[in-house]
C-alpha cells in the first residue's frame, strides 16, 4: 500500500530525511517512534502528499505522491500533529463542510452517525470548536480523517491531549480500523505503540535505524539475556552453584532479599539458553524458590539504544 524508497528531503541545507526506505502491507499498524526532530512528520507529510521529497520516491495504493497527489489524498485519512481546524465553525458544521469537500453526496449521513460514534462527539456537535477541549479538538479532526472511509490513516500523535480513557477508546477504534486499512502513526507514547502496533519504524536524526515488530527490536539491541531468581539459602551455595552452569557469565547479586534468601539477576548471552541447566541446578540443590521470571529490555530502554547507537547527524522534525 504504501512504499518509500531511498527518500531524502531537505529544509535548505538541513537534512530532514536521509535515504529511507520501508513499504506497509495492507492491514498493517505500524507505528513510527523517534524523538523531536527526528523526522517522523516530515515522512507523513511526504507520504500524504503536503510536501515533496527532495529526491526518492513515495508510492501510496500504486500511486506515485509527486505525479498523482489527488489520487493518493483520496485515499488517505489523515490527522495532522497540528489540529486543522475552523473554531468558528460548530462542530457539526465542520463533518459537514467535510463531509461535501469529499463528495460524500449520498453516503454522508452514514459516515457522519458512524464517525460522530467512533470519535464520542454526540456531547459537542452545536458547540463552536474554538471552545472545545484539547481532547475534544483532537477527537474532532481524527473524525474529519475518518469521515470518508479512507483506505489508509496517516495519524500523527492521535491521542494527544486526551485523557486515559479516551486513549483506550481511540487505541481499540485504530485496532478495528486494521481490519480493512492500513494505518501508520507516530507517538512519544511507547507503550502506546508497543500495545497497537504489529511494526515498529525506529526513526533518528533523519534516518531509519530499526524496522520491527517490538520483539525483534528487542533483540536488535539486546546482547545478553538475564534472569531473576531468589531461593532459601546461603550466597556462597547460591554462587557456587551458578558458575557451574556453562553459559552463565555474571550473577548481579539482590541486596534486598529477606534474611535466609538469596537472589539475583544472572546474565547471558542472547543466543544461549541456561533455562535447562538452571532447572537442572534448582532439583539438585533442592532449592526452595521464593521468585524466577525471566527478563528483557523495556521499550523505553530499547528506544534510548537504538536513538543512541544510530550516531547520525543532523535532522529536523
Amino acid at each position: 500500500m504504501i512504499e518509500l524508497k531511498n527518500v531524502c528531503k531537505n529544509y535548505g541545507l538541513t537534512p530532514a530525511l536521509t535515504d529511507v526506505s520501508f513499504s506497509v502491507e495492507k492491514g498493517q499498524i505500524v507505528g513510527f517512534v523517534g524523538p523531536n526532530g527526528a523526522g517522523k512528520s516530515t515522512a507523513m507529510k511526504i507520504i500524504t502528499t503536503y510536501t515533496a521529497p527532495t529526491s526518492g520516491t513515495c508510492m501510496v495504493g500504486g500511486y506515485d505522491v509527486m505525479k498523482d497527489p489527488l489520487s493518493v489524498r483520496r485515499m488517505i485519512g489523515y490527522l495532522p500533529e497540528t489540529v486543522p481546524l475552523y473554531y468558528d465553525m460548530l462542530v457539526h458544521e465542520y463533518l459537514e463542510f467535510i463531509g461535501q469537500a469529499r463528495h460524500l453526496n449520498g453516503k454522508f449521513k452514514q459516515r457522519y452517525d458512524w464517525v460522530v460514534e467512533a470519535a464520542g462527539l454526540a456531547p459537542v456537535l452545536n458547540r463552536k470548536i474554538g471552545v472545545l477541549s484539547k481532547g475534544y479538538k483532537q477527537r474532532t479532526c481524527l473524525a474529519q480523517a475518518l469521515i470518508h472511509d479512507p483506505e489508509i490513516l496517516i495519524l500523527d500523535e492521535p491521542t494527544s491531549g486526551l485523557d486515559p480513557l479516551q486513549i483506550i477508546g481511540i487505541r481499540n477504534l485504530i485496532r478495528n480500523l486494521s481490519r480493512d486499512k492500513t494505518i501508520i502513526l507516530s507517538t512519544h507514547i511507547l507503550t502506546e505503540v508497543s500495545t497497537v502496533s504489529d511494526r515498529i519504524l525506529v526513526v533518528n536524526e533523519g534516518r531509519l535505524v530499526a524496522d520491527g515488530s517490538f520483539d525483534d527490536l528487542i533483540q536488535q539491541v539486546t546482547k545478553r539475556n538475564s534472569v531473576y531468581i531468589s531461593v532459601k539459602g546461603t550466597k556462597k551455595d547460591f554462587q557456587s552453584a551458578i558458575n557451574k552452569i556453562k553459559g552463565a557469565e555474571e550473577i548481579e547479586f539482590d541486596e534486598n532479599t529477606p534474611r535466609g534468601v538469596v537472589g539475583g539477576h544472572i546474565y547471558f548471552p542472547s543466543k544461549t539458553d541456561i533455562l535447562p541447566d538452571l532447572n537442572h541446578v534448582i532439583r539438585e540443590n533442592k532449592w526452595d524458590i521464593v521468585e524466577f521470571s525471566r527478563e528483557r529490555l523495556s521499550l523505553e530502554e530499547s528506544f534510548i539504544r537504538l536513538t543512541r547507537s544510530s550516531g547520525q547527524e543532523g535532522g529536523t522534525a
